[in-house]
């Protein structure tokens, strides 16, 4: 282990890394990104080694998918274990009192660990994560992550050829009261804190940055309402009003 962290602190101080992070300017980045291309390395080992999980789990159902939907249940697999974690992880940052007093530039240990989880995430799914992220409010709109777990569950449980079950029901029910929470309720709330303390106190923001902040923030936001919209028509297709009243008789 101490071989390890040495190796990894040799990694942190080699010139070209501190010099690329301060470049880009994120000079707390370079004690970071061995850590977030190993977890990208970890998340790409996971989606190789989930489909002989999954066939050994689930037996004949899953060798019965075709070659793209195993692929397609590799990459859920890694989105189900990244938001489990990334939720989980996310809540004690809003209870971090460093971060409470400077709710936009605060800095503390376990959401830059957070983050690098986040940021290795998307890196492995080629995808750049944003320089400059509120810890704080970054939190929030990582909590949007809640919904996927049971957005994942739902196109499981359809590959699995339980669809329209009642189990399906209850995971759509939960599926969509955790959408409007986290994302219409808590999302749209987050969202005006964030832009009400740029507005007093953000110093440290460019102009430029201020508004790409905007335009994608409300974005996102404009996409969630129509997301969430989309699913209550989808559940109401999938569910008529019988299979309701008779899980409701059983619950």
């Amino acid at each position: 282990m101490a071989s390890l962290a040495l190796y990894y602190q040799q990694l942190v101080d080699l010139p070209a890394a501190q010099s690329l992070c301060a470049l880009v300017g994120l000079p707390k980045l370079v004690s970071y990104w061995p850590a977030l291309l190993g977890i990208s390395i970890v998340f790409q080992l996971l989606r190789l080694s989930s489909n002989t999980l999954s066939s050994l789990v689930f037996g004949a159902k899953f060798d019965s998918l075709s070659a793209r939907q195993k692929y397609d249940w590799g990459i859920r697999v890694v989105s189900q274990v990244h938001a489990l974690v990334v939720v989980v992880l996310a809540v004690p940052v809003f209870f971090k009192e460093e971060l409470r007093r400077d709710t936009l530039y605060g800095f503390n240990d376990h959401a830059a660990r957070l983050y690098t989880i986040v940021c290795g995430y998307f890196l492995w799914d080629i995808f750049v994560s944003v320089s400059d992220v509120k810890k704080y409010y970054g939190a929030s709109f990582i909590m949007f992550e809640a919904s996927t777990i049971f957005l994942n569950i739902n196109w499981w449980l359809d590959k699995l050829g339980m669809t329209g079950s009642r189990l399906q029901f209850y995971n759509a029910s939960i599926l969509l009261s955790l959408y409007f929470i986290v994302r219409i309720v808590f999302g749209t709330y987050m969202s005006y804190s964030l832009f009400k303390d740029l507005d007093a106190h953000g110093t440290q923001t460019s102009t430029t940055l201020y508004y790409l902040y905007r335009v994608g923030n409300h974005a996102i936001l404009g996409l969630s309402y129509y997301w969430f919209y989309l699913m209550i028509s989808a559940v109401k297709k999938r569910f008529p009003a019988k299979v309701v009243d008779k899980a409701k008789k059983v619950a």
